[in-house]
């Protein structure tokens, strides 16, 4: 008798545990509007995925490939077309990374190298976002730094200086000379993120990447409710798609 009265005890305990948890203890995705061309957006915004085999056993995914890609804002539905991938480069060099990777006068892309089979010197490759040319650049020199200041001297702030990781919140942020100004702020899973801030062309918008491979475009002034770019891609061979950053938001 005192066995199954334990038992007992044991499946309330349990019961009464989970239903809390699903209460109080899950915290659901942030929600946004659903992107159109009706928004009036304009420009392009530039990013960087990896192809990522889906091991199921360690060690980490092995990244099969590297692309860039764009979404032309005014285009509904918005459709991805790749820019440069990786294998592209494998005639000059296997040392290209994309994760240095800049946007050049809006519609080129700067990709730098060491180029070790030659002359040991570091080389920079032109890439024309439209027709995906390369071409070889010996005047333009890859930036040191990527401002993440807007055209009113206004400053995006990190989005891990803003999150809180212990009460699950996120937030955007940007600072002017005076003031730091919240753009938006959430309650999210303790493993969502926003990554790679920029702003819009005129200053006015934000556009992040997600942990959910989402790209999000957010009002400075909250005129809208906070808009979601699924990035869907068909799974090759087993590959997973991963937004590693966005690079820009071009004119």
């Amino acid at each position: 008798m005192t066995s199954r009265l334990l038992l007992l005890v044991s499946i309330s305990i349990l019961l009464v545990t989970t239903v809390v948890v699903a209460l109080f203890g899950v915290v659901p995705l942030p929600e946004y509007e659903t992107f159109s061309s009706g928004n009036g957006f304009n420009g392009k915004l530039i990013y960087h995925v990896e192809f990522q085999s889906e091991n199921i056993i360690p060690p980490a995914p092995d990244i099969m490939d590297s692309c860039i890609f764009f979404i032309d804002l005014s285009e509904s539905p918005a459709q991805e077309k790749e820019v440069v991938c990786n294998s592209d480069l494998y005639n000059i060099s296997y040392d290209i990374s994309f994760y240095d990777a800049q946007i050049h006068n809006d519609d080129q892309i700067l990709l730098s190298y060491w180029d070790y089979q030659e002359s040991n010197d570091r080389k920079v490759l032109i890439v024309d976002i439209e027709s995906g040319i390369i071409s070889e650049s010996k005047d333009v020199a890859p930036l040191n730094e990527n401002n993440r200041m807007n055209v009113y001297g206004e400053k995006l702030i990190e989005p891990w200086e803003t999150t809180d990781y212990n009460s699950r919140l996120i937030g955007v942020y940007y600072v002017n000379r005076i003031d730091t100004i919240e753009v938006y702020n959430s309650r999210a899973p303790s493993n969502y993120y926003f990554e790679s801030l920029h702003w819009s062309p005129d200053g006015d918008n934000i556009v992040a990447g997600d942990s959910e491979n989402n790209l999000i475009i957010f009002s400075k002034k909250k005129l809208f409710t906070p808009v979601k770019i699924p990035l869907s891609y068909e799974k090759v061979n087993d590959e997973r798609v991963e937004l590693i950053n966005v690079l820009g938001w071009t004119n």
